[in-house]
């Protein structure tokens, strides 16, 4: 045996067999389903069995061997079982239950829970500690504020499983949770039911809001305090300062972006159509021209038609054939 090996656990090298405590007769015969069996109602953890065992509405443990590793097989649980197992549980929780005789009957609380020293050893810590404050607080004449809410009181969960047994859990006993448990909380709430809830809140706390409002307005020693809830009380009563402007918009243009985008398009095309026509086209030809001299002298084409070719006002006018004295 090895030195840190503890009295009565397996040596390291020595193989470990899978801890079931189950009694041979009521495991379920698998072989009927057609998987192969490790033990009787014991096979591999596949994707295929937990598929097979599911169809067959069976639910699963994973077994453990006896240094409490993994062995990589499940055991089958038939609801026979599931349903064995929790009368089996039932009787272990007997000094809990205000009538033995009633496996749905209400669990023993407040102070007859906290003096029976047997119900109080299978009862959960945090139910315990609760339960003392609850005491503790109703001793003392209630909550030791008016805004505070009272300590709640726990309680036997108030669902009854399919099998016809209550559950077995808890409930914190707050008004919020309605009787149910911390695993049947997260299953029997439907959506929305929190914002629901918080919409009640808010308007079973609007007149208290109201009344501190009016406390600060009329006792307030700071008058921005005091101007802030005078504001506050004014807006939501619907009276508001400033100009309310309304903006009604009237469109008369019916067509859609998508036809103004393709109107916009096509004049765009009609456009550069005509743009491009003018560079492609002949450059009209210039019939007269007339040239200007810096000292006022005009040149006119040959065989200009003017009435004189004297000079005149703008100076002397030269008649010319068309051609520059460098060409002639």
């Amino acid at each position: 045996m090895s030195d840190l090996a503890l009295p009565g656990e397996p040596e390291e090298d020595e193989p470990s067999e899978p801890l079931v405590e189950d009694a041979l007769d009521l495991r379920p015969d698998l072989s009927e389903l057609g998987l192969q069996e490790h033990e009787k109602g014991i096979v591999e953890d596949t994707y295929e069995n937990r598929q097979a065992l599911r169809q067959a509405q069976m639910n699963w443990d994973t077994v453990y061997d006896q240094r409490g590793r993994p062995t990589g097989l499940i055991a089958a649980r038939t609801k026979e079982q599931l349903k064995q197992r929790r009368v089996l549980a039932m009787r272990e929780k007997a000094p809990l239950l205000v009538d033995p005789d009633d496996k749905n009957s209400e669990y023993v609380t407040g102070l007859d829970l906290l003096v029976d020293e047997a119900a109080c050893n299978i009862t959960p810590p945090w139910v315990v500690n609760a339960t003392r404050e609850f005491i503790k607080e109703q001793n003392n004449g209630g909550p030791s504020s008016p805004r505070r809410a009272p300590k709640a009181q726990p309680h036997r969960c108030r669902i009854i499983k399919t099998d016809g047994i209550r559950c077995l859990l808890w409930s914190s006993g707050r008004v919020k949770d309605d009787g149910l448990c911390r695993v049947h909380l997260r299953t029997q709430r439907k959506p929305g039911e929190d914002v629901e809830r918080a919409r009640r809140k808010l308007m079973q706390a609007a007149p208290y809001a109201v009344d501190t409002l009016e406390q600060l307005m009329e006792t307030a020693e700071s008058e921005p305090v005091r101007l802030k809830a005078s504001s506050e009380i004014l807006d939501r009563a619907g009276v508001r300062g400033g100009m309310d402007i309304g903006l009604d918009i009237e469109v008369t243009d019916a067509r859609s972006p998508a036809q103004i985008v393709q109107e916009r398009l096509a004049r765009l095309e009609e456009g550069a159509k005509r743009v491009q026509e003018l560079m492609n086209g002949e450059q009209s030809e210039i019939i007269d021209a007339e040239v200007v001299e810096p000292n006022g002298t005009k040149f006119l084409p040959n065989g200009d038609n003017g009435e004189d070719n004297d000079e005149d006002e703008d100076g002397p006018v030269i008649q010319t054939d068309g051609f520059d004295d460098e060409e002639m």
